[in-house]
């Protein structure tokens, strides 16, 4: 069977200077978080931290809400094993929200002069979801300072979508604040985070299903494509203490919700945890999800040349997400829209449609019970022949030669990613190859 051999190119925001090669898995911190932390054991405990993540799988390494000291010994510590940093500094630069601003005054030019020898620094995090005018325009602000001083480097923000509804202009006219981030800011890419699982809110009988986390990432998917910047999702990866709600954190809801960042098209996945989940916070060593983050973080990575040449089209869910709910008003797809399916979709189920430049339609299937398999079978449009995107080494193999239906079992919390070709046409598996001396065609 022929393979083509097709060119995919790095991605960014036309108007800005950084451009993002590969799929990027951030940890929030490879430490722990407490601007004060800073003793001698804590230290120990971070080098074995940096390592673990690594280890793990993850591309980037975050250094968010730690102690000037803390932060240091992991861009050390990645320096000395070839490891990635996304650099923060809020006694320096920076912020969080509308509330906590830590410096007095902002000096990310020095910050920024100080640590350029540090090769492992690739990226600075300028403000932690800005909402204030006057902070969205410090961030923009940051950002060409950033690009100035330091081209190579991401110019790093995150937004709030969830302060979408409540944001409004002076005269009372609804202005959502996503659109404000984006045309204010003009980030190199959009980030955002969510964290349902034990908030007052949640309900362990309904799962994921009536949280507003599905929201947000239609939000995001497409303000962000009309931007044409990528976007990057940060899930939940632990159990959390300040969540009142007692219940039994599992790392199928961390898959599910991992993978609901990738359904929606997402370039870059974080996983927050405060030094906990598959970090033991004991040693630094491996923690209780070690073994399951690693093995998603390796199926993640396996798709991830593939994921960089899609672009998200669609995406349908089921009639039981978010039932009633007035945050999704214009932001569902119903099938009939699909160009790939027809008929229902079993409860818990979600799907999204991609092409990439050439016109090669992919199918991306979403199991969002993260308690119990899934065996459905989707009814195809026109009889296709049939790809699956391996998730150990991102390979296309052929399942099926002239299907009118595709029979899919998927573990709690998984996706499979499927490429859907007509049945008339040629067989051939599409591999993508990395493009950077010339610039992408236009479409």
């Amino acid at each position: 069977m022929e393979k083509k051999l097709l060119a995919r190119y790095p991605l960014g925001n036309p108007h800005r200077v950084w451009r993002q090669d590969n799929l990027l898995l951030n940890i929030a911190s490879a430490g722990p978080m407490g601007l004060e932390i800073k003793n001698a054991w804590t230290m120990e405990k971070t080098r074995r931290a940096v390592k673990t993540c690594m280890d793990a799988g993850f591309n980037m390494i975050g250094t968010l809400w730690g102690s000037p000291e803390i932060v240091t010994e992991i861009v050390r510590t990645a320096e000395r094993l070839g490891g990635n940093v996304l650099y923060q500094n809020l006694k320096r630069f920076g912020g969080m929200g509308h509330k906590h601003i830590f410096c007095e005054k902002n000096d990310l030019q020095g910050a920024i002069r100080d640590t350029e020898c540090w090769r492992s620094i690739k990226g600075y995090c300028l403000w932690d979801e800005p909402i204030l005018e006057e902070h969205l325009h410090e961030t923009h602000c940051m950002i060409e300072l950033c690009e100035k001083e330091r081209p190579d480097v991401l110019p790093y923000t995150v937004a709030n979508p969830s302060y979408n509804s409540r944001c409004r202009w002076e005269d009372g006219a609804y202005a959502p604040y996503i659109d404000r981030f984006l045309d204010i800011i003009n980030p190199a890419q959009m980030s955002f985070d969510y964290y349902p699982i034990g908030r007052p809110e949640y309900d362990p009988a309904l799962q994921l299903d009536h949280s507003t986390m599905w929201c947000d990432l239609e939000t995001v998917r497409r303000a962000a494509q009309k931007h044409s910047v990528p976007f990057w999702f940060a899930y939940q990866g632990q159990r959390f203490p300040w969540h009142k709600i007692y219940y039994t954190f599992h790392f199928d809801m961390a898959r599910a919700m991992a993978y609901a960042g990738i359904l929606h098209g997402a370039k870059g996945l974080e996983c927050y945890t405060e030094f906990n989940g598959f970090v033991d916070p004991a040693t630094g060593g491996c923690g209780a999800f070690y073994e399951e983050q690693k093995r998603l973080n390796g199926e993640l990575l396996a798709l991830g040349n593939t994921l960089m040449a899609l672009t998200c089209l669609r995406v349908i869910h089921d009639d039981t997400l978010l039932p009633e709910c007035p945050y999704m008003e214009g932001l569902r797809t119903s099938m009939e829209e699909s160009e790939l399916l027809e008929g229902g979709l079993t409860p818990r189920i979600s799907v999204s449609e991609h092409s990439d430049a050439y016109g090669n339609r992919y199918l991306m299937v979403l199991n969002r019970d993260y308690d119990q398999t899934a065996h459905l079978e989707l009814k195809l449009k026109q009889p296709s022949r049939v790809y699956e995107v391996s998730k150990k080494d991102g390979e296309q193999h052929l399942c099926y030669d002239d299907a009118k239906s595709l029979p899919i079992l998927l573990q709690p919390g998984d996706l499979a990613l499927y490429r859907i070709q007509p049945a008339d046409e040629a067989p051939f598996t599409v591999e993508y190859y990395l493009e950077k001396a010339k610039a992408a065609p236009s479409c």
